[in-house]
């Protein structure tokens, strides 16, 4: 049994085994919209027609490595190897954070990894063809870099980070702070040189990422802003997506009963508190998609595998673990609005269902019988949509399409066509509303 007391080859029994469990989700799409809207970016780019963000302020790193996959795959099932990439970047952050665990000396190294890659968000984003992963990577390897006294590779790689995802730039701060106020990693004779190597090559590279933006947009791709949320909402999911609702009332039963031990200031807790209390004022301030919060993981994960031990460690991490299989006090899209339920299937097999209706319904939604000149709302399932007719199976659809006049819309404020269609759960409409008038409503396989 001497294998089992040795945590390397079950890192590797942990690594493989995460990568099969996630077999299922590559072959589900792209994941949520934004996904999509990242494979069309992709796509263009495979067909020679440069490189156009999915989204601003842009997310070059991601979407042209995806560019770059999309000139030597089919792109029928591009989602497969855009996502098998995130895959296999996930499990070099596991490795790098099993190395960041073992130098901070926490007595239980396994327990912190799986309680950090079997938070849902996490999970179901560890092979979907979003940034999360990639940036959480990136930070890793940065901060790695750093703890191993090297702050001209942590900067390239906190480079890559803010090339991934802009907002990680945030990780500047603390960063700078640790290389200042580390003497034993980093001696004050060196602070300056240290400073400028790492700040001069984390700015080199994201500018290098940004530099496609930039020509083509100057900064104006800098002006991004979403419509906020409801705290309501946003907390409910911070819940649901992190811990659940089991593991959130272990924590806070921990918090009350082993409060003494929460904060006890060293300069990890330091920079692991910054790092959360910045994700959080952000979050705060634009409190939208839990994902938003997950560069901050790591961190928070870090800071409680210093403060429990084993045992309660090991209870918490089990329920965050069960989240992903069975979920409490959930609220599901149906026909008629949103129902609650007390129980039900985990938050990995909801996304994988969602991730697999999404693409059932585009492919539905693209072979629907519209009547000439109609325009089509279908929200969120716009990017898909629009994926699936650049596709050549669907060029002669498409061309039926334009023929007959009929568009796709993300909003119902562009009716420009005679007739309307509005997809069932893109919008709050209901059946039979007589405020809808001549309005057709769509029902995709998922809806009924």
């Amino acid at each position: 049994m001497t294998f089992l007391k040795k945590p390397l080859p079950i890192l590797g029994l942990i690594i493989l085994g995460y990568a099969i469990i996630h077999v299922p989700l590559i072959f589900s799409g792209f994941g949520e919209p934004d996904g999509w809207r990242t494979g069309l970016a992709a796509l263009g780019w495979g067909k020679g027609l440069g490189y156009e963000p999915s989204r601003f302020p842009g997310f070059p790193v991601v979407e042209l490595t995806y560019g770059v996959i999309a000139e030597f795959s089919p792109w029928e099932s591009l989602w497969i190897y855009t996502n098998l990439s995130t895959l296999i970047l996930t499990l070099v952050g596991i490795y790098f954070y099993y190395q960041i665990v073992l130098y901070h000396k926490i007595s239980h190294p396994l327990t912190t990894v799986l309680l950090l890659y079997f938070i849902p968000a996490v999970f179901v984003n560890a092979s979907s063809s979003m940034d999360y992963l990639w940036t959480i990577t990136f930070i890793l390897i940065a901060y790695w870099s750093l703890l191993q006294k090297r702050p001209t590779i942590g900067g390239i790689f906190l480079g890559f980070s803010i090339g991934a995802r802009l907002t990680t730039g945030i990780f500047l701060l603390p960063f700078l702070l640790f290389l200042v106020l580390n003497p034993k990693i980093f001696p004050q004779k060196n602070a300056i040189r240290n400073i400028i190597r790492f700040v001069s090559s984390a700015l080199i590279i994201s500018v290098i990422c940004y530099s496609p933006l930039i020509i083509k947009y100057y900064l104006g791709f800098l002006n991004t802003l979403y419509p906020h949320r409801d705290f309501l909402r946003s907390g409910y999911y911070v819940m649901q997506m992190i811990f659940g609702l089991p593991g959130s009332i272990c924590l806070i039963v921990f918090i009350v009963i082993k409060r003494k031990g929460l904060i006890q200031w060293n300069w990890e807790l330091s920079l692991w508190g910054l790092i959360i209390a910045a994700y959080l004022i952000l979050f705060l301030v634009k409190p939208e998609k839990v994902e938003y919060l997950m560069p901050m993981f790591p961190f928070a994960v870090l800071w409680i595998a210093r403060w429990l031990n084993r045992k309660n460690i090991t209870i918490f991490t089990s329920l965050v673990i069960f989240n992903n299989i069975l979920s409490f006090l959930v609220f599901q899209p149906e026909p008629e609005g949103l129902k609650m339920n007390w129980i039900a299937k985990g938050i990995t097999y909801q996304k994988y269902v969602s991730y697999q209706n999404y693409l059932q319904d585009t492919r539905f939604l693209i072979q629907y019988p519209y009547l000439p000149d109609s325009v089509v709302v279908v929200a969120w399932r716009e990017a898909g949509v629009g994926y699936l007719l650049e596709l050549p199976f669907y060029q002669a659809r498409k061309d039926e399409l334009l023929k007959n006049r009929i568009v796709f819309s993300h909003n119902s404020g562009k009716q420009w066509r005679k007739n309307t269609y509005l997809v069932q759960g893109s919008h709050r409409e209901k059946r039979g509303d007589p405020s809808l008038g001549n309005v057709v409503i769509v029902y995709p396989p998922s809806t009924l």
